[in-house]
């Protein structure tokens, strides 16, 4: 990222902290680059996951109380992703 889109981000950032928000469900604005890095964050971490070994599915169910399984967790990771990238393209239909 670059210093520039950092400093508009924690500029974003700052001034939805000290305004706060009137709708908790509202939208809000946020930098489309910031958005691109979340949504690749999400695949990595959807390959992550379905790439794991044993020991370490078997970790991350612990941790999440037996809540999620590593797999459903990579299927809705992999689906914020692709969602945020349509969106970013412009597409406005379900991926």
């Amino acid at each position: 990222m670059s210093a520039s889109a950092s400093s508009d981000a924690s500029r974003i950032a700052t001034i939805m902290l000290a305004d706060g928000v009137d709708d908790p469900d509202g939208l809000i604005p946020v930098v489309a680059g910031e958005l691109f890095e979340w949504a690749w964050l999400a695949a990595e971490l959807a390959d992550w996951l379905d790439q794991a070994g044993p020991a370490t599915r078997a970790e991350f169910t612990r941790h999440f109380d037996h809540l999620r399984s590593p797999g459903k967790v990579a299927v809705f990771l992999a689906q914020i992703s692709e969602r945020i990238a349509a969106l970013l393209d412009g597409d406005r239909g379900q991926p």
